[in-house]
């Protein structure tokens, strides 16, 4: 069923870690967010504690970028081996020694920029990461959302964070046995609902995916991610009302699926933020769902 029909509705560089000694945290520019159109979400507001990401690619984020920003990709966190590409690294210790490096810890305000619906929702998918790390406050938005003039000069290292261990929300996350099970079970009035974020076109579209493999029907209903964001990338409270008119209720478990978990990871924190707190992603997509080994 299509949700869009019926309201009408990466040279990738890894993190760019900054050698030597560690100095004083920089100093961040005033925070002055633009307006977001129609929105009611909460602003996001930057101070000397926050740490900027900038999820974006790293040629676009070393052409310019907002000053004290760190340049990470969402594959940075993910698996090598195909075809679990958007499944997390399984050493996620690891992770929170590198983001430590970063001036992070779970204690952090942390604000994630990137495209908006330009991009493919690499912003959502770094945040949804961090969240399932223990990090407690992570927002993201497009970089255009703040009034600030950009620079294409390198930030200079942040204090060192203490090592820390990470504090894994493992609600945030659905896996493929789930889904399996799911799949072959009768459906009933309880039963999770599986969200698919894809763009409309490419839910409907009969052609390969952009792994070459079809797609199947596996009972979604297509929300298209886009729909979740305004203009700069804010959550759109106004959804909730949508998806109640189409009996998708806080109450439901909620799994939310895309072709590698990238755009269907920030649906699920919107989703969370909704109210919606039996939401999941499903990190492998439908890559690791139809080219994984059956067992």
């Amino acid at each position: 069923m299509s949700f869009g029909l019926i309201l009408l509705i990466s040279l990738s560089s890894g993190f760019l870690f900054l050698q030597g000694c560690a100095q004083a945290p920089t100093k961040m520019y005033e925070s002055k967010p633009v307006e977001a159109k129609a929105s009611e979400a909460a602003p996001v507001k930057v101070d000397d504690q926050t740490v900027i990401l900038d999820a974006r690619p790293a040629f676009q984020y070393a052409i310019s970028h907002l000053n004290g920003s760190q340049n990470i990709q969402w594959s940075d966190f993910s698996q090598r081996e195909y075809p679990y590409d958007g499944e997390l690294e399984k050493d996620l210790f690891f992770h929170a020694r590198r983001l430590a490096r970063l001036g992070i810890d779970p204690a952090t305000p942390v604000v994630i920029v990137g495209l908006g619906s330009n991009g493919h929702g690499e912003e959502g998918r770094v945040a949804w990461t961090l969240k399932v790390l223990g990090i407690k406050a992570v927002r993201f938005v497009n970089i255009d959302y703040f009034s600030m003039p950009l620079t294409s000069e390198e930030a200079p290292p942040r204090e060192n964070k203490p090592i820390w261990k990470p504090q894994v929300d493992s609600s945030l996350v659905v896996d493929r046995k789930t889904i399996i099970k799911l799949l072959a079970s009768p459906r009933k009035s309880d039963s999770p609902v599986i969200i698919d974020v894809r763009l409309s076109k490419d839910y409907l579209s009969k052609k390969p995916s952009s792994f070459g493999k079809p797609i199947p029907d596996i009972g979604a209903m297509n929300i298209p991610w886009t729909e979740f964001f305004d203009s700069h990338g804010l959550m759109i409270p106004g959804m909730k009302q949508k998806l109640e008119a189409v009996g998708i209720t806080p109450d439901k478990t909620l799994y939310v699926i895309s072709e590698k978990g990238v755009e269907s990871a920030g649906v699920t924190l919107a989703l969370r933020q909704l109210g919606y707190k039996k939401t999941a992603n499903f990190a492998g997509g439908y890559l690791e769902l139809i080219e994984a080994p059956k067992k």
